[in-house]
């Protein structure tokens, strides 16, 4: 079970690095949100290997398998959430057809004064 829970830790690891990285674009967080967004990746892919170990055991890794798989899923989540975030994925009123009028940050009136 703690082979399953091991990404929980990564999960929390990337979290607090995403709350330090901030929400502009720079060198950092790109770089941090492309780490952040392979690690999930890779143990998915990698899911057979981190298991190969304990099949020999007899012992049913249905269980573990799917909690390690749904928390590899909640850091992808994680990744996602921060790139829309910062703008860096496209989100559902961006496609529509119809754009969506912003309220103006500054009102101005001007006269002459003599």
């Amino acid at each position: 079970m703690a082979t399953a829970s091991s990404p929980m830790k990564q999960i929390l690891m990337t979290g607090v690095m995403m709350f330090m990285s901030g929400n502009t674009l720079q060198i950092f967080s790109i770089m941090m949100l492309g780490m952040a967004m392979w690690t999930p990746i890779r143990g998915l892919l990698e899911t057979g290997k981190v298991f190969e170990r304990y099949e020999d055991r007899g012992v049913d890794l249905v269980m573990p398998k799917l909690i390690y798989i749904a928390l590899n899923l909640g850091g992808f989540a994680l990744v996602c959430w921060k790139l829309s975030y910062m703008g860096l994925l496209p989100s559902t009123w961006e496609l529509s057809p119809v754009p969506r009028l912003r309220m103006p940050l500054e009102f101005s009136s001007g006269g002459i004064t003599s």
